[in-house]
């Protein structure tokens, strides 16, 4: 008995359901559409859901943004990877302090742009960070590795003439000359560097440590030839006031108060990272 084109034994004119079934799944366009589905399911399955304000998402045109502003501080040059990579983790730690920001309510009732608000729960961030006092030990220890900061330079006085080009050392020797007889000409003069109680460390930079060595070693007054990264000047020195190394006594108040500022910055952003566990950050590696 058939009922509908279709026998009682199941088999119809094109050779059953069993057939048209094992047809079907032969089909390309069948075979595809199963394969997504059961992609589907499995990253369905193993990515949990996330809401859109626990998301953040370090895309390929943040990254590029970051490179860009790197670029720009930085004469044209990229940012290596190392330094991209901090870059980055910085991005992370705004944009986690931003969304903290806004799940507190901190932009109600204020325009404020987006760093202001950052800004706003960086402080509360900041504040609510318990710092205690150092020890002796602790700031000793913490004083040492930056006495550089507080120790007094040598500092010196001294007038430069340079010179640059091929000829460099030959005109430096010549004006030299000139200047011992009182006949140097007046763009000489002109072209004078003169530098007063200048820190000998922030002058090695621009001069080199060989050049502040020879014209710390020359005798006051007495003009001289000195080469350096930069080229060649005929330099006089005019004062050398030595330095001296500052005891901790003579600055411990300022030293502990920037030992806390110091541990105070490093536990508010430990508090920011814990805060940003609350999130799902993914970032686009190329």
């Amino acid at each position: 008995m058939a009922i509908g084109g279709v026998t009682a034994g199941g088999a119809t004119g094109g050779g059953g359901i069993v057939g048209f079934l094992r047809r079907l799944v032969r089909e390309p366009l069948v075979q595809f559409m199963v394969l997504g589905a059961v992609i589907f399911a499995v990253h369905a399955a193993t990515t949990p859901s996330v809401s859109k304000e626990r998301l953040i998402e370090v895309t390929p045109a943040v990254r590029q943004s970051i490179v860009d502003a790197f670029k720009a501080s930085h004469e044209g040059r990229a940012p290596g990877a190392d330094e991209l990579a901090k870059l980055i983790d910085l991005w992370l730690l705004n944009e986690i302090t931003f969304r903290e920001a806004l799940a507190q309510g901190l932009d109600k009732g204020d325009e404020m742009i987006r760093d202001r608000i950052t800004h706003k729960m960086r402080l509360l961030i900041f504040n609510g960070v318990d710092v205690t006092e150092p020890s002796r030990a602790e700031l000793e220890a913490w004083y040492e590795k930056r006495r550089a900061n507080y120790d007094i330079p040598e500092l010196v006085s001294f007038i430069a003439v340079p010179f640059t080009g091929p000829d460099a050392e030959v005109q430096s020797r010549a004006v030299l000359e000139e200047i011992r007889a009182g006949t140097e000409p007046e763009d000489v003069q002109l072209r004078a560097l003169i530098f007063a109680q200048r820190p000998r460390p922030s002058l090695e930079p621009s001069f080199g440590k060989d050049f502040m060595e020879q014209l710390a070693a020359a005798p006051k007054g007495e003009w001289r030839v000195l080469s350096s990264a930069q080229g060649w000047y005929v330099a006089r020195l005019d004062a050398l006031v030595p330095g001296r190394k500052v005891d901790l006594s003579e600055v411990d108040a300022q030293v502990a108060q920037a030992w806390k500022d110091e541990r105070r910055r490093v536990l508010a952003i430990a508090a920011t990272r814990d805060l940003g566990k609350a999130y799902v950050i993914r970032r686009d590696v190329p």
